[in-house]
């Protein structure tokens, strides 16, 4: 009952201070955002940018002896290709040419004459395209098309070793699939955004200063002449001690969910699919910050040492784990290997990813590891030292 009061009390006299809310809830959050924004081009890759349908003039001559080509119609007015061009039917080549000297169209496709013929008789398809000014457009559209004259050919050379059965289908493309699939290359664990970096190296490095406030907690009590006055009651020095250390976790807790949550609300941060295992890396993260802090806490003397101290740990870590600026693999995997904050930040990392769970797995039992060290430390630490005046 005495460690539930004093985690209570705790806890109280920690969210009064605005200080803290600011320093553990709101400046994590502002330093994601900047960090995220001013380094969108250096890190990871840039968020997808959405490419409208591209308008594309076609003329399918017909007219006389010559009629459309049947193949393009088909094409053309597959449902799935209406997402990525709109095509639009010209008579000639100088409409076509005059629409993308102005801007109407942003790619031109001229079929010739006897496209069909050829086609069933066996020889290459064949199309002619006239490129826009918007190079994006022009890869867009170029793509569709290519893939569509690719399909045809593949079905020319089946039918030299088949037989002219094989060209019975006059649609080549109907398939059910679109040629051009807009989408983030990072969807299939290519690459991370700078948002979902810093986000993840942020949240560990403020997990870490949370030891600043262990430190702070556990040294107010001796600057304020009242923790002898507290040993005097029917309150043991154990059970102040873990009340106070329980009142700071619940509080770090409760920061990194605010950061996990907020982040993915305010600037769309992809966290992953494997939420409980991210949960669990936090935890053993905290259970890492919390002992670290308790062994600095135990040995030196005052409250601003140990803080500074706590400080120095926690930038250091977190410039050698490469989570203020990527640093170079071989670096990283040598001298940050030796930082808490590597082994937390791989392991999220691959989480964003979406990697497999044998990537992740190592990460999450080293950090463990070292957490089990950590803690054996701190109860080393306090039997030897404990928590008095």
């Amino acid at each position: 009952m005495n460690i539930w009061t004093i985690m209570t009390y705790e806890l109280r006299r920690l969210f009064r201070s605005r200080s803290m809310v600011l320093n553990q809830f709101l400046l994590p959050l502002l330093l994601i955002f900047l960090l995220g924004s001013a380094l969108s081009g250096v890190v990871g890759v840039e968020e997808t940018t959405k490419i409208d349908p591209v308008r594309v003039g076609v003329v399918n001559p017909s007219g006389g002896n010559v009629e459309a080509s049947k193949m393009i119609d088909g094409f053309l007015n597959t449902p799935e290709l209406k997402k990525v061009i709109i095509p639009i039917m010209e008579d000639g080549r100088e409409a076509v040419e005059s629409g993308l000297r102005t801007g109407k169209y942003g790619y031109a496709v001229i079929v010739p004459p006897d496209f069909d013929q050829n086609v069933q008789s066996g020889e290459k398809a064949q199309l002619e395209f006239i490129l826009g000014k918007d190079s994006t457009e022009n890869l867009v559209a170029g793509t569709v098309f290519d893939d569509f004259l690719s399909q045809v050919n593949y079905k020319q050379a089946t039918a030299v070793t088949l037989g002219p059965g094989a060209l019975s289908t006059p649609a080549p493309t109907d398939d059910g699939r679109p040629s051009v699939t807009l989408g983030k290359l990072s969807e299939e664990a290519s690459t991370y955004t700078a948002s979902q970096f810093y986000a993840a190296s942020m949240l560990l490095m403020f997990l870490l200063y949370s030891g600043m406030t262990v430190c702070t907690s556990l040294y107010s009590e001796r600057e304020n002449h009242t923790l002898f006055r507290i040993n005097s009651m029917p309150v043991k020095g154990s059970q102040l001690f873990i009340g106070k250390i329980l009142g700071v976790g619940v509080v770090t807790v409760l920061q990194s969910g605010v950061i996990i949550l907020m982040t993915h609300w305010l600037y769309g941060v992809d966290w992953g699919n494997r939420p409980g295992l991210l949960i669990l890396t936090c935890m053993i993260m905290i259970v890492a910050a919390m002992t670290l802090s308790i062994v600095v806490a135990m040995f030196l003397k005052t409250a601003a040492s140990a803080r500074s101290l706590i400080a120095i740990l926690t930038v250091v870590m977190t410039f050698m784990s490469g989570g203020m600026f990527p640093l170079p693999d071989a670096w990283v995997n040598s001298v940050g290997a030796f930082t808490i904050n590597h082994w937390a930040l791989q392991a999220i990392l691959r989480m964003i990813l979406h990697s497999e769970l044998s990537q992740i797995l190592p990460n999450v039992l080293m950090l463990s590891l070292i957490c089990f060290g950590l803690f054996l430390a701190a109860l080393i630490s306090y039997r030897k030292v404990g928590y008095h005046e």
